[in-house]
């Protein structure tokens, strides 16, 4: 039989952000200058097609992504999405995804 847990659950987010390696040094800055992301996982090399140009690291489409994973909870992650929306704002050119979806540890 499972003993229950004495402390409540932290209800953690999930927030992944796909976004070009051009703007990498961005959320890198944004990140230290804002307390967050401290905890983070980075995947460089990432290739894929989103809703600006593809970067596939080939002749053709020669830019390549980069996609971090942030476990964190609500509060942070608002932070994170704002970051999001700044760099966005600043690089409208770039391709940026940001989801953000319930996490649960186990």
């Amino acid at each position: 039989m499972k003993e229950k847990k004495d402390k409540k659950e932290k209800k953690l987010k999930r927030v992944e952000i796909i976004l070009s390696a051009a703007v990498d040094e961005d959320f890198m800055d944004g990140f230290k200058k804002k307390g967050i992301g401290a905890h983070f996982t980075k995947i460089s090399g990432v290739t894929g097609a989103g809703f600006s140009n593809p970067k596939l690291g080939d002749s053709v489409w020669p830019q390549l992504n980069e996609m971090l994973l942030v476990y964190c909870d609500k509060e942070e992650a608002e932070k994170i999405v704002d970051l999001v929306e700044k760099v966005r704002d600043k690089y409208p050119m770039e391709g940026i995804a940001c989801f953000v979806s319930k996490a649960k540890s186990r």
